[in-house]
């Protein structure tokens, strides 16, 4: 039995490693490039691959994803995938979530024996890989503010010096690189391909998650059917743009010690317990024998995790 449990984990280990990295070099972003090939994109010349180990474990999850009773949020899940441009289906990340759930439940309770220990770290594990979406999404988004102020510049001086809204976005396209000038890219394709100018910004705002896009597109919408003088709407969009992320640094650096405790409160009681159990076992593993110690472990949990949702509700303000 305690070599099949062995197997067992390390292959659990391999898999959800093979997963990581087949996932993250997916080759579908060589289907975009042939897409972008046949639309005249900006992604013209990607070298075509051909299904191999690759889609074969992508399809694995597939599979396995349609066995999870998760079937309501798929179309939620889908979302979360296309903001942070993670290609994956949602029936994969599914998949790929189970995979790192049962696996890391293996490991851990081959590494205590302990099934309570196993469970705990298999349901965290499970958030896991939705944690690293959201984070890829934030930082997408954050890099997409950065570089709004400056393509607004771009494109008021464009539509100053005559050129119409969709050629001053194609220079947006040309001189500015990163996340903002792809999803331009995409919206020009969009738009030449017979797609209304309204319902392609529409759709742009449905792969971004990002408030100051949204106040873009907004005022776009509203421009184009009142009319007006873009150019001052985009100058004074900017502007605005500019103080909020001016205000948000600062309010970074006046929370960043609460945020600090938070790591500190959250790592202490984890980095105690480390040490214990190798300077003195026998005095930890009472925890894990004795019902009571149970007790005393799920309950300092529950407490962490609510003193971390606390510490987080006082130091994010919206601006």
């Amino acid at each position: 039995m305690d070599i099949i449990l062995v197997v067992a984990a390390s292959l659990s280990v391999i898999l959800i490693v093979t997963g990581i990295v087949l996932t993250v070099t997916s080759p579908r972003a060589a289907v975009i490039g042939r897409l972008g090939k046949a639309t005249g994109g900006e992604l013209a010349g990607q070298p075509e691959e051909k299904p191999g180990l690759k889609e074969d474990f992508l399809w694995v999850l597939g599979q396995l994803g349609r066995l999870s009773p998760r079937k309501g949020g798929v179309q939620e899940i889908q979302k979360n995938l296309v903001k942070a441009q993670v290609m994956m289906r949602a029936e994969e990340f599914i998949g790929l979530t189970l995979l790192v759930g049962v696996g890391t439940y293996t490991v851990v309770f081959l590494l205590s024996e302990s099934i309570l220990f196993g469970i705990i770290a298999g349901v965290i594990a499970l958030n896991v890989p939705g944690m690293l979406v959201n984070s890829k999404k934030h930082k997408r988004s954050r890099a997409m503010t950065d570089q709004l102020p400056e393509s607004l510049n771009i494109i008021s001086s464009g539509l100053r010096a005559g050129f119409s809204f969709p050629q001053a976005l194609q220079v947006v396209v040309r001189e500015i690189e990163g996340p903002l000038s792809t999803e331009f890219s995409r919206l020009l394709r969009e738009n030449r391909l017979g797609k209304p100018m309204d319902d392609a910004l529409k759709d742009l705002l449905e792969r971004i998650e990002n408030d100051d896009l949204e106040l873009l597109v907004t005022a776009l919408l509203i421009q184009r059917q009142v009319g007006g003088n873009l150019a001052e709407v985009l100058d004074g969009i900017s502007h605005t743009i500019r103080e909020r992320v001016r205000i948000k640094g600062e309010i970074r650096t006046m929370t960043a010690e609460g945020r600090m405790s938070a790591i500190i409160l959250s790592a202490l009681p984890v980095g105690v317990a480390l040490i214990l159990s190798v300077l003195n076992p026998e005095y930890v593993s009472t925890l894990i024998r004795e019902p009571i110690g149970i007790a005393m472990i799920i309950g300092a949990v529950i407490m962490q995790l609510i003193g971390i949702f606390f510490i987080r509700k006082i130091v994010e303000i919206d601006v």
